[in-house]
């Protein structure tokens, strides 16, 4: 990473993204929470600057927001754990949960 870093010092792309508010590592960190609606606003409103302004992160976002709308368009609405499998889960989630029911 070292290696990476230094030959990148004079990447205009890299200066810019420097100069970004919220560091494109922390931006990215938000963004699943971003699509999903899970951000207080302040974060919300610090993400969408960042994609605003950044020179590299908003390909990757559209990416993901892609692979997102693919991966939830391949789902099927019919389909229905089976009770004894449903009843598996529940019971292990329960027990990692130290027994204790919400």
């Amino acid at each position: 990473m070292m290696l990476v870093s230094a030959l990148a010092e004079d990447d205009g792309r890299r200066q810019a993204s420097l100069a970004q508010p919220l560091r494109c590592w922390r931006a990215r960190r938000h963004v699943s929470a971003y699509l999903d609606g899970e951000l207080d606003a302040p974060t919300r409103t610090a993400v969408e600057a960042h994609l605003e302004t950044c020179p590299t992160c908003p390909p990757l976002y559209a990416s993901l927001v892609g692979v997102r709308a693919t991966l939830g368009g391949l789902r099927d609405p019919d389909t229905v754990v089976e009770e004894a499998i449903a009843a598996r889960i529940r019971g292990g989630l329960e027990a990692g949960r130290g027994g204790a029911r919400p």
